[in-house]
């Protein structure tokens, strides 16, 4: 057999004869790479050297006077039957289509493109709405009042089955009130062509019956498609009462002001006429919320309950309560499937309230978000679970207290704190997230939320955290994690972990902490040797 041999050719090597820009650009090219391999190895060595401090280790005797769960309110009254009985008798008053422009109620919806939409589609100058001055009355009542004067049926239309479309905006004064029911009614379908909506000074019932945003076009609810796109909605105002039990609400609410969906809000315009008006209020009972904007919105409301509701398939938010509401009730819920952020949040000074019993799962963002200086409130008894981001968050909120709850499986962690302190949790049970189990840390956000209004939302650099009496499983990377964390406070701890307790690079007794932080009697306070201040920071938007 004869063997084929490979044959190698001589090249000949041409001479690298560089030019003098040519090695000036190399030498260029070295220095620079030194620059740069020098600031990158200083800063490791900076990193190194805050991985290599010792964690300061205290052991204390925990006193169980500190271990203080609030009581919850009862919730049992909220039902639907209950709220029926709330319904008052049915008397005449006076109903008028009128200017939108007379009444402060509207003022927020003469904003913007919608008084060009309604200008266009009323050929009116002055759009004009139904509006219900006095009295009380069923929507069956209130079609036949406006039907002797629309006869045409263009501003409701009664359709098969006692359903009715509203193809107007429609208005309850203070004093007056309108419910919206099976016994005559058994849907409302409110036309995105006619920019229909619903806004309430008075008193609104929507009990037993289903809502929902109407395409006229398409025959079909309101689906969403794009967050400025019209879409109708329900809006309560100071001084109102709006009661939902039993019902269905589906396709409603958009991208602007107070028009998200179901909304308790303080009506500006209203306070400057009358600055006693009091604040939004009523309940949210037994409900089904779906392709919502944001299943309930609050701004200013106080003493809203929202009880036993069921919210799926909604687009921004679950559950949103928002600036300075107060002493508001979120129990027995189940908030999930949620397609861009939370299932529930309170932000922006809502404090004194009580998040428990619900069940949020499934969500974009994470199950609970505490946000924004949401002071004093109780998070008990929650099931979070299998959410995108967190079981529980708190950014910028400090002194809240969470009990009973289970977070598990969620893909960050199953407790987060920024900036936040005085951050309590007590027989909390923190099961197999992705992240670690409770990560507390503090951070300067200027320069790192460029569209965050510090004078509206400042914040403190500082956070701490108490974990007591917790069961923790967990495989993430560690057991807690902080950064600039004042402390943390552990006692009574069950840990099962194929981690470390804390991120390496850390030097601490590891003997000592599970020593203590097991026993009913000992507590152990962990510091990092960082230092916080009280100070809080009111940056301007170009700091």
């Amino acid at each position: 057999m004869q063997v084929q041999r490979r044959q190698y050719i001589d090249l000949p090597v041409q001479e690298d004869k560089k030019t003098k820009g040519a090695a000036a650009r190399d030498a260029l090219y070295i220095l620079l790479a030194v620059l740069i391999g020098g600031y990158f190895g200083y800063k490791q060595i900076q990193k190194q050297d805050l991985l290599d401090q010792k964690l300061n280790v205290t052991v204390g005797t925990f006193d169980p006077s500190e271990m203080v769960l609030p009581p919850l309110p009862d919730v049992s009254g909220f039902t639907t039957e209950n709220i029926i009985k709330k319904i008052p008798e049915s008397f005449p008053g006076r109903i008028t289509i009128s200017p939108m422009n007379l009444y402060p109620e509207f003022s927020e919806f003469l904003e913007d493109d919608a008084p060009r939409r309604l200008r266009l589609l009323q050929h009116r100058i002055n759009p004009m709405a139904i509006m219900i001055e006095s009295g009380h009355y069923t929507f069956t009542q209130l079609y036949d009042e406006i039907h002797r004067q629309d006869p045409e049926n263009k501003m409701i239309r009664k359709l098969p089955d006692n359903k009715y479309l509203l193809r107007m905006p429609l208005g309850v004064k203070i004093g007056a009130s309108l419910v919206i029911s099976d016994q005559d009614t058994p849907e409302l379908l409110m036309s995105k062509q006619a920019n229909a909506f619903i806004s309430n000074g008075g008193e609104l019932f929507i009990v037993k019956t289903s809502v929902k945003g109407w395409d006229e076009e398409k025959n079909a609810p309101t689906k969403y498609i794009e967050k400025k796109d019209y879409r109708p909605f329900i809006t309560s105002w100071g001084g109102a009462k709006l009661y939902l039990a039993g019902s269905r609400f589906e396709s409603l609410g958009y991208l602007k002001g107070k028009s998200y969906g179901i909304s308790f809000s303080a009506c500006t315009a209203c306070l400057k006429i009358n600055p006693f008006v009091p604040a939004a209020t009523g309940a949210v009972v037994e409900n089904y919320f779906t392709d919502m904007f944001y299943g309930f919105y609050s701004y200013e409301a106080e003493d809203v309950a929202i009880v036993g509701n069921e919210f799926e398939d909604n687009v921004i938010y679950a559950i949103d309560p928002h600036d300075r509401s107060r002493r508001l009730i979120i129990a027995n819920n189940e908030t999930y499937n949620t397609h861009y952020k939370h299932g529930i949040i309170v932000s922006r000074e809502v404090n004194d309230s009580w998040i428990f019993g619900n069940h949020t799962h499934h969500n974009k963002g994470s199950g609970i978000m505490i946000d924004r200086i949401s002071r004093n409130n109780v998070i008990a008894n929650n099931l979070s679970e299998h959410n995108e981001q967190d079981g529980l968050t708190y950014f910028e909120s400090q002194d809240n207290i969470s009990y009973g709850n289970t977070f598990q499986y969620n893909k960050r962690n199953g407790l987060l704190a920024r900036n936040s302190w005085n951050i309590r949790s007590y027989n909390d049970k923190y099961l197999m997230n992705d992240g670690v189990a409770i990560e507390a840390y503090s951070v300067n956000l200027v320069g790192k939320e460029l569209h965050r209004d510090f004078e509206l939302d400042p914040f403190t650099k500082k956070a701490d955290a108490t974990i007591v009496n917790a069961q923790i499983k967990t495989s993430g990377p560690a057991v807690f994690k902080f950064d600039e964390t004042d402390f943390f406070y552990l006692s009574q701890l069950d840990i099962w972990a194929g981690a470390p307790l804390f991120p390496g690079g850390f030097a601490y007794d590891t003997g000592l902490i599970l020593q203590n932080i097991k026993k009913a009697e000992t507590a152990v306070r962990v510091e990092t040797g960082f230092k916080s201040t009280d100070t809080v920071k009111f940056p301007t938007k170009h700091e």
